[in-house]
C-alpha cells in the first residue's frame, strides 16, 4: 500500500504549483486561486494542490474583508459619533451623581472620624490619668473639652486633675521649706495638704519627725536649764531622754555634760563624811555611767578604780575575809592616804590586825607580827590595838626580847629553818600562794596545773618566795632591773621605769629611763627570759589588766587583757618566753591563767573553789 500511495502525482513538480506559490508571496490572491484551480484540474487527487488552494482562498477572504470594512466606516462614521455623545452623557451623569453622593456622605464620614477621634482621646486619658501622668491626660482631657465642652467624664476628671496637681504642689512646697529647715512652714503645708490627701505619700513621717525634733528641741531646753540652775537630777534625766530619742543630736555636748554631772553625782558621794554603804554603789554605778559615755576620761577611771577596790575590800572586811580586805584597802590607802577620810585607814588598820590574828592563831607567828607591824605602820591615832599583840607575840619570835622593829615590809630577824628542799629548786614549777587549806600557804605544780604540792606558808618560804618576785624585775643579764615610781610632777600615776646598766651611763648621772607613760597606775613589771620584754599591769583601760611593753623599741605599750571591771595581776613569764601565768578574779574567785604571749588561748590552769594568786614560773 505504500507503494500505490507514493505513485499518485501530487503536482508539486508542475510549473503550475510553483507560479502559484510566487503570486502568493507577492500577495497577488486572486490570481493564486486562479492558478491552484488550474492545478486541481490537472491533479484532482493531489492533496498539495487542494491545500495551496485552499490557502490562496483564506488570504484572499482576509484581506478582503478589511477593504470592505474600512469602505463601510468611511462611508457610515456618524453611528460613532452618536456612542460618544451617549458615553459623555453618562459621564457627565455619573460626575454629577457623584459631587451629589460626596456633598451628602462627606459630612457623615468626617462625623465618624471625629466620634472616632474622641473615642481614642478618651481611651488615652483615662490610661494616663490612671497611671498618674496627670500632664499627658490634662491635655487629652483640654482636647476633648474644646470639641465637648459638657462631657462630663473630662470635666469630672479635670477637676480630678485640678486636685492633684493642687496636692503635688503642695507636697513640693512642704519638702522645699523642711528641706530648707523651716519647719514651722513646713508643718502647715503638710497639714494642709493632709486635710485634701490624709496619708498623702510620707506626710506622715515627715510630720512625725518635726514634731519629734520639735519635741527632742524642747528636751534639750529643759536639759540646759536644769544644768544651767544646778537641778543635777533634772538634767541627767533630761539629757538622757535625749539621747534615748536621738543619740547623734548635740552628741558632743550632751555627752560630755552627762559624764560632768554623772562625774559630780559620784564625787560627792564619795566627799560626804560618812558615806553611806549605798550611796557608795550609787558614786560606783555613776562613775560607771560617766566611763562609759567617755572610756578615754582618765579621772573618771582613776575614781571609780578607786571606789571599786574600796568597796571590794570593804565587802571582804565585812566577810572577815582579813587578807582580801587589806590587800584592797592597802591599793586604795597608798593611792589616796585621805580617800573616804579615815575610814580607808582605820578598816586598813583592823583588816592588818584581824590577819595578823589568823596567822597567830594558825601557829604561824612570824607572818602574824609581820601584819601586826604593817598595821603598827599606819599612822592611826590609838596603837593600842595592835601593841598589845605585838608585846604578845614577839617573845614567840627569839629566845631573848628584841626591840620594837621600824616599820619595814617584814621584822629584821631570822625566821625559822629553810625547806627542806629550796623553793628555787623546783624548776619549771609555778609557785603560788593559795587561801587553803589556811590562808596565805605556798604551793607549787606544773604548768598545766597538775602534781600540786603545798610546801606551807613559814617565814622562809615566805622569803624566799619574795626573793624570787625580785628576780623577776632583773633582766637576764643581771645588768637591768624594773621598778615603778611616779614621775614627779602633778602626776601621780606610777611608771615603769628601768635602769641603765653602769658602763652605758652617760656623764649627766642619770641611772634609769621612763619605759610607759599610760595614763593611770602601773605596777609588777617582770622581765621576759629572753630580754626583749616586760609584762606588767596597768588600769589604763577601766581595770587593771595585763600589758606588754617592748624594751628594745619605741612602740607603745599594748594591753593582753582589757575587761571592763575584773582584775588581772601578778604577771610571770615562761622559761621561752612564749607564756604568761596571772592571776585574775574573772569568774568570782582568784584563780592562776595561763596565756600566749599575744593574749591568746587564756585558761584557767588553778580550777578550785578557793583562790589562788601571785604567781612564779620558777627558772
Amino acid at each position: 500500500m505504500t507503494f500505490l500511495a507514493d505513485s499518485i502525482p501530487t503536482g508539486r513538480d508542475d510549473p503550475l504549483y510553483a507560479k502559484g506559490q510566487g503570486q502568493l508571496q507577492k500577495g497577488e490572491w486572486r490570481e493564486a486561486i486562479s492558478t491552484f484551480e488550474a492545478l486541481q484540474r490537472k491533479y484532482p487527487d493531489s492533496s498539495a494542490a487542494q491545500q495551496a488552494l485552499q490557502q490562496a482562498q483564506l488570504h484572499a477572504s482576509i484581506d478582503g474583508g478589511r477593504r470592505v470594512r474600512a469602505r463601510w466606516t468611511t462611508l457610515r462614521f456618524w453611528p460613532v459619533i452618536l456612542r460618544l455623545i451617549i458615553i459623555a452623557a453618562i459621564g457627565f451623569l455619573v460626575y454629577t451623581g457623584g459631587t451629589l453622593l460626596v456633598a451628602r456622605v462627606q459630612p457623615i464620614l468626617l462625623q465618624a472620624q471625629e466620634t472616632q477621634h474622641m473615642q481614642q482621646l478618651m481611651v488615652e486619658a483615662r490610661a494616663f490619668l490612671e497611671a498618674g501622668d496627670l500632664s499627658a491626660a490634662e491635655s487629652r482631657y483640654t482636647e476633648i473639652l474644646a470639641a465637648e465642652p459638657a462631657n462630663e467624664e473630662a470635666l469630672q476628671a479635670m477637676a480630678i486633675i485640678e486636685e492633684e496637681n493642687l496636692v503635688e504642689t503642695l507636697y513640693a512646697e512642704a519638702v522645699a521649706l523642711d528641706d530648707a529647715g523651716d519647719v514651722d512652714a513646713a508643718m502647715e503645708t503638710y497639714l494642709e495638704l493632709s486635710e485634701l490627701r490624709a496619708g498623702f505619700r510620707d506626710i506622715d513621717r515627715r510630720m512625725a519627725a518635726i514634731t519629734g525634733a520639735k519635741e527632742l528641741e524642747q528636751l534639750f531646753a529643759e536639759a540646759n536649764a536644769a544644768y544651767d540652775i544646778g537641778d543635777v537630777e533634772a538634767a541627767v534625766a533630761a539629757y538622757e531622754a535625749v539621747r534615748e530619742r536621738n543619740a547623734a543630736f548635740e552628741q558632743e555636748l550632751v555627752e560630755g555634760r552627762l559624764v560632768e554631772l554623772y562625774f559630780g553625782i559620784g564625787d560627792e558621794i564619795v566627799k560626804r563624811e560618812p558615806p553611806s554603804l549605798e550611796d557608795l554603789s550609787v558614786a560606783l554605778e555613776a562613775f560607771s555611767k560617766a566611763l562609759s559615755l567617755d572610756p578615754r576620761n582618765q579621772l573618771v577611771g582613776r575614781e571609780r578604780q578607786l571606789l571599786k577596790l574600796y568597796l571590794e575590800g570593804q565587802t571582804a572586811y565585812y566577810e572577815e575575809r582579813w587578807t582580801d580586805a587589806a590587800a584592797a584597802l592597802r591599793v586604795v590607802y597608798d593611792t589616796r592616804p585621805g580617800y573616804l577620810g579615815d575610814t580607808v585607814l582605820n578598816l586598813l588598820y583592823e583588816s592588818y590586825v584581824r590577819s595578823g590574828d589568823l596567822y597567830r592563831a594558825a601557829g604561824d607567828n612570824y607572818l602574824a607580827y609581820e601584819h601586826y607591824l604593817k598595821a603598827q605602820d599606819l599612822p592611826v591615832a590609838d596603837q593600842s590595838f595592835v601593841e598589845g599583840r605585838l608585846f604578845y607575840v614577839r617573845p614567840l619570835l627569839t629566845p631573848t626580847p628584841t626591840p620594837v622593829p621600824t616599820a619595814t615590809p617584814r621584822p629584821a630577824y631570822a625566821g625559822p629553818p629553810a625547806t627542806p628542799v629550796p623553793l628555787s629548786r623546783y624548776k619549771n614549777k609555778i609557785a603560788f600562794i593559795a587561801d587553803y587549806p589556811n590562808l596565805g600557804e605556798v604551793w607549787v605544780m606544773d604548768p598545766d596545773g597538775t602534781n600540786r604540792r603545798r610546801l606551807g606558808r613559814s617565814a622562809s618560804l615566805r622569803d624566799q618566795f619574795e626573793d624570787l618576785e625580785d628576780q623577776e624585775r632583773y633582766a637576764p643579764e643581771g645588768d637591768r632591773f624594773a621598778f615603778v615610781q611616779s614621775p614627779g610632777g602633778d602626776d601621780p600615776n606610777h611608771q615603769i621605769f628601768i635602769t641603765i646598766p653602769v658602763d652605758q651611763r652617760d656623764s649627766s648621772g642619770t641611772w634609769f629611763t621612763q619605759l610607759t607613760w599610760l595614763d593611770a597606775l602601773t605596777s609588777d613589771p617582770v622581765w621576759s627570759p629572753d630580754g626583749t620584754l616586760i609584762a606588767f599591769v596597768s588600769g589604763a583601760i577601766d581595770s587593771d589588766d595585763i600589758w606588754l611593753v617592748n624594751v628594745e623599741s619605741s612602740d607603745a605599750p599594748q594591753p593582753l587583757t582589757a575587761n571592763p571591771w575584773e582584775w588581772e595581776r601578778h604577771p610571770t613569764w615562761s622559761p621561752e618566753s612564749d607564756k604568761i601565768v596571772f592571776w585574775s578574779n574573772r569568774n568570782g574567785l582568784k584563780q592562776l591563767y595561763m596565756m600566749n604571749v599575744d593574749g591568746s588561748e587564756v585558761i584557767n590552769i588553778s580550777n578550785t573553789a578557793w583562790d589562788e594568786y601571785d604567781p612564779i614560773w620558777i627558772k
